[in-house]
C-alpha cells in the first residue's frame, strides 16, 4: 500500500495490481494502522482510497485462506478492518476506476463517499465458489435496498458504473474517478472540521443504538464464513477458480 498525502488530504493507494489489489494480511494491517493514526492528526481532513490497475480490490487473497489459522485470523482481520472504516475519525472517499469484486464490496459499503470512471463495476461472486460474502452483508443494506443485496449474492451478476450510480453504491460518476470525486473534496474540505468528526462520532453512535453495535455482529458473520470456508462445496469452488473451470457441484 502506497501513501500520499496533500493539503488537508491523506490518499492511500492499493497498490498490488498483479494480484488485482487483494486484501492479503499485510494489506489489511497498513490500512488499519493509518486509520488508528487519523484519530490524532487532526490536520487530515479527508482521506481516500484509491487502487493501482484494472481492479480496484478484488477481495480476499484466497492463498491467506487455505490453512485454518491464518484464515481464521484473516477473515476477523477483515471485519476489524470495515468497522475501522466506518468508525473513521474523517469521511472516506473511494476512487474507483476499475473492479470491485466480493470483500471489495465490502470496502466500498464502509466508506462515506465513492467517486467512479466508467470503468467501474461491482460483483459479489463468492456463491459460486462455495462461499458467501457474509460481513460484506451486514453493510450492504447501508447503501443499497435489501432485493439488490440480495441479487448480487445470488447471482454473482455485475453492476457498471452508471448502475451503481442509480442504485446508490456510487456517490459521483465521471470520465475517472479522479474527475467525479474533485467537487467532492473540494466541498468537503469547505466544512467545519470540529462539525465534520463530532457529526461523524454522533451519527455512529445512534445507528449502533438502533441496530447494535457493528463490530461484534462483523466478528460473528467471519465466524460463520470460516465454517462455509473448510467445507467440501468451498473447497472444490475455490479450486475452480484456481484452475480456472466451472466447479463440478
Amino acid at each position: 500500500m502506497r501513501v500520499e498525502a496533500r493539503a488537508g488530504v491523506r490518499r492511500w493507494v492499493l497498490d498490488r495490481p498483479a494480484r488485482r489489489n487483494t486484501l492479503d494480511p499485510a494489506t489489511i494491517a497498513a490500512l488499519r494502522g493509518e486509520l488508528a493514526a487519523l484519530a490524532h492528526d487532526e490536520s487530515v481532513r479527508l482521506a481516500e482510497l484509491a487502487a493501482e490497475g484494472t481492479a480496484w480490490c478484488a477481495g480476499a487473497d484466497l492463498t491467506a485462506l487455505s490453512e485454518p489459522a491464518p484464515r481464521t485470523a484473516a477473515l476477523h482481520a477483515f471485519a476489524d478492518l470495515l468497522a475501522d472504516l466506518v468508525d473513521a475519525p474523517v469521511p472516506v472517499l473511494a476512487l474507483v476506476d476499475g473492479a470491485v469484486i466480493g470483500g471489495g464490496v465490502g470496502l466500498l459499503c464502509a466508506v462515506d463517499l465513492v467517486a467512479m470512471g466508467p470503468g467501474a463495476s461491482v460483483a459479489l461472486p463468492e456463491a459460486g465458489l462455495g462461499l458467501w460474502p457474509m460481513m460484506v452483508g451486514a453493510l450492504l443494506g447501508r447503501v443499497v435496498p435489501p432485493r439488490v443485496a440480495m441479487e448480487l449474492a445470488l447471482t454473482a451478476r455485475p453492476l457498471d458504473a452508471t448502475e451503481c450510480l442509480r442504485v446508490g453504491f456510487a456517490t459521483a460518476l465521471g470520465t475517472t474517478a479522479e474527475v467525479a470525486a474533485a467537487p467532492l473534496v473540494e466541498r468537503v474540505l469547505r466544512q467545519g472540521p470540529v462539525a465534520v468528526r463530532a457529526g461523524r462520532r454522533a451519527w455512529r453512535h445512534h445507528a449502533s443504538l438502533e441496530a447494535g453495535d457493528l463490530r461484534p455482529r462483523l466478528h460473528a458473520l467471519a465466524d460463520a464464513l470460516d465454517v462455509l470456508s473448510i467445507g467440501p462445496e468451498a473447497a472444490e469452488g475455490v479450486a475452480a477458480f484456481l484452475q480456472k473451470r466451472p466447479p463440478a457441484w
